[in-house]
């Protein structure tokens, strides 16, 4: 057998004498003719004694044919490559681009059928899904058992369609990132769900449909189907909710498909997350006394569950906001704490310290004004004191993402015009950074906040009218 590395295209558009656009994970010309496509990179070429019905030893035991070696060969570096922190910057135009684009030629064929977002739900049947979400019959090769063992994340990798790779890459380099502080090889949103997605349905489908929602920031006519399918996994949750009892309720499977829609709920706006987050905080209180999960994902669960509880409760009710407010911030702010790097880089650790301290004064001005224990006077000194606690971090600082809410909440309690416009502007220039729905949506609140500010506590503005979840 002998490797020869390629770079004038797939094998099926050199096979048709065509020119090859070298897309990947596939060339658009085989998508477009329903050909699955080899990709690109290390050809394998076999000799003529290894072909199939001519090897000179027939007592040895069988090996792959020559036909399937190099679909094998070929097919395999594409596999694995959404899970490569470094493959590409986060945010990536190229990867908006292609998946918009395959979006876009695709529409027209799943007019009546299920949203393109992904595998298809378990209640959905196999004759009404389309090319982007073949059967496991259709993409997976027979290998006998003896030739080659696999592990069932590699037969769920193996099982995914192209359109589903295209958006869990989307979400690995372009969601990931601003769901952690600081992004690293560890983060369980790439490195936890991922994998996780490739072996449940349901997780997988959620995942492509905030991809597609955030996608279609760029690509509007995606935002439908991810709408029908983010409505087809709320059914299918509630239907399991009716049916199991609530000691066995808990699964891995249930709890990361509804930190992903909370997820989703921070893309688009959406209101889902006040009954969401009750779900989240549940199940996650049901998985301390399951024994199989590891180490990493306990903490994992536990980080992400606190964060979203943080951010979340004080947003949809008051009475849950000061009740979670009752503990200390620091309880829920291990998040802010995962990345290892912390200890190597002392500016990255000054940072957090920051950020930290800033949203322990942002719980203090949601607690005092849920309680009328503030004064205007009192007030605008703690706006200013948390102003200059953050004006030295610049908006582009790596992690600040994390200071959305926080941003938020200042921007809601401030009088001055100046303390208004420090912290609406600190919020939009964090939009350039994540392109996080919620974030526009945040910025049209506050001019009702600001509105009514002598009338009504803006945190009854929100919980009561408005209750979106800003992080």
């Amino acid at each position: 057998m002998s490797l020869a590395k390629r770079n004038d295209g797939c094998l099926e558009c050199r096979t048709r004498r065509v020119r090859c656009d070298k897309t990947e994970p596939e060339c658009f010309k085989c998508y477009k003719k329903g050909i699955k496509c080899s990709g690109q990179g290390i050809e394998c070429r076999f000799s003529s004694h290894m072909k199939y019905g001519s090897s000179p030893r027939p007592s040895q035991p069988a090996t792959r044919t020559a036909a399937d070696g190099p679909k094998a060969s070929l097919r395999a570096p594409n596999r694995l490559r959404w899970v490569t922190v470094n493959s590409k910057q986060p945010g990536s135009s190229d990867t908006a681009r292609l998946a918009s684009r395959r979006a876009s030629t695709t529409a027209s064929k799943t007019s009546n059928k299920r949203p393109i977002v992904g595998p298809a739900l378990p209640n959905i049947p196999a004759s009404d899904t389309d090319s982007s979400a073949e059967s496991l019959e259709d993409d997976v090769e027979e290998v006998p058992s003896r030739e080659m063992q696999l592990s069932r994340p590699q037969t769920a990798l193996q099982a995914l369609s192209p359109q589903a790779r295209q958006f869990f890459n989307y979400f690995s380099e372009t969601i990931a990132p601003k769901m952690v502080v600081f992004d690293f090889s560890g983060n369980g949103y790439r490195n936890i769900l991922l994998p996780l997605a490739c072996e449940d349905e349901l997780v997988g489908q959620a995942i492509s449909v905030i991809a597609a929602f955030h996608l279609s920031q760029q690509a509007p006519h995606m935002r439908m189907a991810a709408e029908v399918g983010q409505q087809a996994i709320l059914s299918k949750l509630f239907r399991d909710s009716l049916q199991l009892e609530p000691k066995r309720l808990f699964s891995l499977s249930t709890w990361a498909t509804i930190l992903v829609l909370l997820v989703g709920d921070t893309i688009t706006g959406a209101n889902n997350y006040v009954h969401l987050l009750e779900i989240l905080s549940n199940l996650a209180k049901m998985s301390d006394s399951v024994d199989a999960l590891s180490m990493t994902t306990r903490e994992f669960i536990r980080e992400q569950t606190r964060m979203f509880e943080l951010f979340g409760f004080p947003l949809s009710s008051e009475t849950k906001g000061l009740q979670m407010l009752s503990k200390r911030p620091d309880y829920y702010l291990d998040f802010m704490s995962s990345s290892p790097s912390l200890n190597q880089d002392p500016e990255q650790y000054a940072n957090v310290s920051v950020m930290k301290e800033a949203i322990r004064q942002a719980c203090d001005l949601y607690r005092n004004r849920a309680l009328h224990l503030i004064t205007d006077e009192e007030s605008i000194k703690s706006v200013e004191r948390l102003r200059e606690t953050v004006l030295d971090l610049d908006p582009s600082v790596d992690g600040s993402h994390a200071l959305v809410w926080t941003y938020f909440v200042a921007a809601a309690e401030s009088i001055t015009p100046e303390h208004r416009e420090f912290f609406s502007h600190r919020l939009q220039s964090l939009y350039s950074c994540t392109h996080f729905g919620t974030i526009p949506i945040a910025v049209q609140t506050l001019e009702h906040i600001w509105a009514n500010q002598g009338s009504q506590r803006w945190t009854q503005v929100v919980t009561r009218h408005r209750p979106i979840l800003i992080m």
